[in-house]
């Protein structure tokens, strides 16, 4: 027999996710959607009100009958608090469950990141006491929560970050490397769901990817996958250091994808936009052809989409964690 409690949490669950896809809806609605008989919505739906999850909305449009009651979804119920280390620089968000932001700032981690984040959580789980989760992106390696790999964070290697925004927090929490977050928001974002989806950028400490397989970041046994400059490319190691001083992008870029052609065969790639890529794109698309059977061709998409895919990672992050914590 099936645990009562975990059945709940199915079912309440099978709602929450109908009414955020949906909107406002009834009861009856409700239960044509999640397949649950009306008294088990009925039920459940009466306990989300009680508790402020969910919120009447009014009456629906008669049919002839008497109207039904609808109900929507509290947006603020629960909050979810999104974490982006770059360059000494700890960005945040507190966002909503529809991934619509209540706040947002930044703070320089003059005293330390791990200070700075202690005393940035303080001050919003006082503000905020509705909140749910915590997400981090992070522009390093991290290997199940811990900091393998770090440039310019010497405090935080070996550090499970994870482990720490739960223990400041005490709150579900986890930290994860920025290209694997960029790349589950740019599946979540993308009109049609690539079954295999590389994305590549170039920021200020060097040139990374992320593998996602339909819609989730490969990240390796070793939390490696996607340091690029480890490619057996000429002078690699010393564009990490140079910015890719005098680099031949159409040459580079080629290297890197047919590389991900040749070992996974993804159907997109994308590539972030940079001063590199200018007026590139349709060298590299060609350079590509040349060299790669038409079978093995992905579709090359250059995006200006960085920030957002990442803030939408982040949030899919935070709201995955709440969901299986049943928050």
């Amino acid at each position: 027999m099936a645990d009562a409690g975990k059945l709940k949490h199915i079912n309440t669950e099978l709602i929450r996710n109908s009414m955020q896809k949906n909107g406002e809806m009834s009861k009856n609605e409700l239960s044509r959607e999640t397949g649950l008989s009306f008294p088990t919505v009925s039920r459940l739906v009466d306990t989300m009100v009680e508790t402020g999850e969910v919120a009447e909305a009014g009456f629906g449009t008669s049919t002839g009958g008497r109207c039904a009651q609808r109900f929507v979804r509290v947006a603020q119920f629960r909050l979810l608090l999104c974490l982006r280390l770059e360059a000494r620089h700890l960005r945040y968000a507190v966002r909503d469950l529809n991934g619509a932001a209540v706040e947002t700032g930044e703070e320089n981690c003059k005293t330390g990141v791990l200070q700075t984040i202690d005393t940035l959580i303080a001050r919003v789980r006082v503000r905020y006491p509705q909140l749910g989760a915590v997400s981090m992106g992070f522009d390093g390696s991290i290997r199940d929560g811990a900091v393998a790999a770090t440039f310019g964070y010497d405090e935080l290697r070996g550090v499970n970050l994870s482990a720490y925004l739960n223990h400041t927090s005490k709150l579900p929490a986890t930290a994860e490397r920025d290209m694997h977050i960029v790349a589950a928001g740019c599946c979540a974002n993308a009109v049609h769901q690539p079954q295999a989806l590389v994305c590549i950028y170039l920021g200020r400490f060097g040139i990374g990817a992320s593998l996602a397989i339909n819609g989730k970041a490969f990240s390796g046994a070793g939390a490696f996958a996607g340091e690029l400059h480890y490619l057996p490319i000429a002078h690699n190691m010393d564009y990490a250091k140079n910015h890719f001083a005098n680099a031949d992008a159409v040459a580079y870029y080629t290297q890197v994808i047919c590389m991900y052609a040749a070992l996974v065969n993804p159907d997109c790639v994308v590539l972030y936009q940079n001063d590199l890529l200018t007026d590139k794109l349709e060298q590299i698309r060609a350079s590509c052809e040349r060299q790669l059977p038409a079978q093995a061709m992905p579709q090359i998409i250059q995006s200006d989409a960085f920030e957002a895919d990442y803030e939408n990672g982040l949030y899919i992050l935070a709201e995955r964690l709440l969901k299986e914590n049943g928050a």
